[in-house]
């Protein structure tokens, strides 16, 4: 998403990385060899994770090699780990529903956005409540935080959303959603990748900023830090967003909610976050299942650390339900936001210059007739796009449909950043003939069970 990114990361020179975070709805994103806009493409590896799971087995993780998925996504061959397996070889409890994944790039150069390669993944299990931490070049689990009850029971539950680490590789912040009808948390976890020493070290409660931020409770989605650690802008699920100071990585400074931004101001389910030049952060706004307006935010966050705040500006998107959200430079070097929407099946193209939509094409077709894109991640002009599950078991779960095709989309987006090429060999398949559910009321018939979700570019 995420908007790893998305609610993840960017490169931002010769090449635009960055990742959003994607979300559920309300009623339920340290370096070793650097990685520069100069490095080919192909040194990277398409991480996605299957949310579905039973007694024995936490989902899946698919792993791809990077040139072999954007070259031909379905003749590539993925690495399948089950997540149960690895989960209990660590000693750590079987996770229900991982849900976002995110590397702990590690900045090199903060002010270019450049960043080391990633020495971990972050998995967020929004079933179980816990955060994994997994090696990758061994792709094992190495460290698990589980987080329900919070730090000296300051509260927690089992909906652990998006856990996003921090650029300089201290921390991770949890985005709890919370209890249904109840306020969340963000919990955070102090992490020494090197040792693979991950310490539960605070929660701050979030349901004494309601009131501010308009709504009936306060739940948090998916979070960002600033480029220099120092801040986390936290969307929520009733609209409105939190400006988080994050304190000390042991929480002796405790993390301080410094700017309310009330949901008359960012209206919408807040989805996910990322980084873009200049100091500024975007984020979406979505409408979800239930109808209505969708909107992309971008805030600058350039002054935060003198106490100012702008309100941000503000694009209404067409279509329904935005999720997945990265950018595309084109050929002149101006920068586009591309989104994707996941209930009505589009791609949006918002031209960041002049903040306004310029392009939207449907991403519905013969081989792919409801594919529901949710998180996204670029590397180049190829956008990759989680597609989700016929019976989905977050957020959109009342939209079941048998024309779901559950894998990773491979968009090729044009040079100028308004459009985009996608056939039937552009589809990474996450079926699986030996997992399947009961699909329908009276025949008996059964689908594949897989439901794709978190989606993470990782570079070699």
């Amino acid at each position: 998403m995420n908007y790893r990114s998305l609610f993840g990361f960017g490169l931002i020179s010769l090449l635009v990385f960055i990742t959003a975070f994607a979300c559920e709805d309300s009623n339920d994103s340290s370096g070793q060899s650097s990685s520069t806009a100069g490095e080919s493409e192909s040194a990277f590896e398409l991480w996605a994770v299957d949310q579905s799971t039973d007694d024995n087995h936490g989902g899946w993780l698919y792993i791809w090699d990077g040139n072999s998925i954007a070259e031909n996504a379905s003749a590539a061959a993925p690495e399948i780990i089950d997540l149960g397996a690895a989960a209990s070889k660590a000693g750590c409890d079987i996770p229900k529903k991982p849900h976002m994944v995110l590397g702990n790039h590690t900045a090199l150069n903060p002010l270019d956005f450049r960043f080391s390669r990633a020495s971990h993944v972050v998995l967020a299990n929004v079933g179980s409540g816990d955060t994994f931490f997994i090696d990758i070049d061994s792709r094992s689990v190495v460290g698990c935080v589980n987080t329900i009850g919070g730090f000296n029971g300051a509260g927690g539950t089992g909906n652990s959303h998006a856990s996003t680490p921090s650029v300089d590789g201290s921390m991770v912040v949890v985005a709890n959603i919370g209890a249904k009808g109840e306020s969340g948390f963000l919990h955070k976890i102090q992490t020494d990748y090197a040792n693979d020493k991950y310490t539960f070290v605070e929660t701050l409660a979030l349901d004494q900023f309601s009131s501010a931020l308009g709504t009936a409770v306060a739940r948090p989605i998916c979070q960002e830090f600033t480029a220099d650690s120092e801040f986390i802008y936290v969307t929520m699920a009733g609209g409105g967003l939190l400006v988080v100071d994050a304190g000390s990585d042991d929480g002796s400074t405790p993390m301080n909610v410094v700017k309310v931004y009330d949901a008359a101001t960012v209206p919408g389910i807040g989805c996910g976050v990322a980084r873009l030049p200049n100091g500024n952060i975007m984020t979406n706004g979505e409408s979800g299942a239930k109808g209505g307006d969708d909107f992309l935010y971008t805030f600058d966050a350039s002054k935060a650390d003198e106490g100012k705040f702008p309100d941000p500006v503000q694009i209404e998107l067409p279509g329904e339900d935005t999720h997945g959200a990265v950018t595309c430079t084109d050929q002149d070097g101006n920068l586009f936001a591309v989104t994707s929407m996941r209930v009505s099946n589009d791609v949006n193209f918002i031209d960041l210059q002049t903040n306004k939509v310029v392009a939207t094409q449907s991403m519905a077709t013969s081989f792919s007739p409801d594919p529901k894109p949710d998180v996204a991640d670029v590397v180049g002009k190829k956008m990759f796009i989680a597609l989700r599950g016929p019976k989905p078991l977050s957020a959109i779960g009342s939209l079941e449909s048998a024309n779901r095709t559950p894998g990773v989309a491979v968009l090729t987006i044009d040079d100028d950043c308004k459009g985009f090429t996608f056939e039937a060999k552009d589809i990474a398949s996450m079926e699986d003939s030996d997992r399947t559910i009961q699909f329908g009321l009276t025949d008996g018939s059964t689908i594949t069970a897989a439901d794709p979700h978190g989606l993470e570019v990782v570079w070699k």
